[in-house]
């Protein structure tokens, strides 16, 4: 995108200075308001001043750590290990193998409607009077509990979630980011929203949509993404002289790394495996020209069997045949190093939960 103009810059600075303008009238309202016991809720203006302040802070971890921890759900926790609040809050957000990230969001959810509930309490005056406002401004203005909803928007939503959106780790750093993940998870323990789950579950069975989605990208959309990489590539070449190898690796899609390497572990389907050019692989010569074109030497082609061999055994014993058996060439494979990597993945998080099991007994 090219630079902004000058009109669109003063558009923005003028946006920013109304908004700021709008923010410090409301909370102005709201202080006098409960200063003068109009708030709805019963109460001393002092009590009324500390809940506000709570409600705003709790519903800014709430927002914020939501934010965080789905952008960290897929991190490791060694990663930022050397800040202990947010590697311990991590941890617990995203034990039992991700369940408690859904956990905490339902957990989360309860004590956000609580917590605005709660606010609305305390921001909506309608015994409060404006003698030279309009009834009907009066009412969109002051009894909607607009300044309030301003507030809440501000302090309480927007500026958290914008915040851990570019510092996730520093945010989930913060102090009693543990505490109130804890809370979540405690509410979420209780059982008063299980309905919840119970109702979601009843939505994907009768929608057929299974217990999880698996979201992965078309073939024709993966050629397309390296088609265009290495055009890419080739205009850089072409404006630049390589003075040396380039040891830079990109990798344009993480989630498809992901998927790919958990569908390293599936089995392949009947028709791949009888496929024309898998049935032709297996033929002794096209292994033996196989072996040639990938370097193989005879002496160590008897040491260790072939992936083609390992295939042939399988299907004569009319076993399955794991995807990342199949030949390189064919749409269906996975590369076995995907595959190594997923089960070293699997290992790691199982001695995790071991050693996570021992420390708690």
């Amino acid at each position: 995108m090219g630079e902004r103009t000058q009109a669109g810059k003063a558009c923005d600075y003028f946006r920013y200075v109304f908004s700021t303008i709008l923010s410090f009238l409301s909370m102005g309202i709201i202080v006098y308001a409960i200063a003068k016991g109009f708030a709805a809720l019963p109460g001393h203006p002092i009590l009324h001043y500390i809940l506000l302040v709570g409600d705003l802070v709790l519903l800014a971890y709430l927002e914020g750590l939501q934010v965080a921890i789905l952008a960290l759900e897929k991190v490791r926790t060694s990663t930022f290990s050397d800040q202990k609040r947010a590697a311990a809050s991590h941890k617990l957000a995203v034990a039992q193998r991700g369940l408690n990230v859904q956990r905490f969001l339902v957990g989360r959810q309860f004590f956000v409607v609580f917590v605005v509930f709660l606010c609305a309490q305390l921001t909506t005056y309608r015994e409060m009077k404006i003698d030279f406002m309009p009834k009907a401004m009066f009412v969109v203005l002051i009894e909607t509990g607009l300044p309030g909803a301003l507030i809440v928007l501000a302090f309480g939503q927007l500026m958290p979630q914008l915040v851990a959106a570019t510092h996730p780790i520093t945010f989930m750093n913060l102090p009693g980011t543990w505490s109130v993940i804890q809370l979540c998870l405690c509410f979420e323990t209780v059982g008063v929203t299980h309905f919840s789950w119970v109702l979601s579950y009843t939505m994907k069975f009768i929608f057929r949509m299974g217990a999880k989605e698996k979201v992965k990208r078309k073939r024709q959309d993966l050629e397309m993404t390296k088609k265009g990489a290495n055009c890419d590539k080739k205009k850089d070449n072409e404006g630049t002289i390589d003075n040396g190898f380039n040891m830079n690796v990109s990798i344009g899609d993480a989630d498809a790394l992901y998927a790919q390497a958990e569908d390293g572990l599936s089995l392949a389907t009947d028709m791949d495996v009888h496929s024309p050019e898998t049935l032709r692989w297996l033929q002794s010569d096209s292994i033996r020209s196989l072996a040639v074109a990938y370097g193989y030497e005879e002496g160590n082609a008897s040491k260790l069997p072939e992936p083609a061999t390992i295939v042939r055994q399988l299907i004569n014993n009319k076993m399955p045949v794991p995807r990342y058996l199949l030949p390189p060439f064919h749409h269906e494979h996975i590369p076995p190093h995907l595959v190594a990597y997923e089960l070293i993945r699997r290992e790691e998080a199982r001695k995790n939960r071991n050693y996570a099991q021992q420390t708690r007994t």
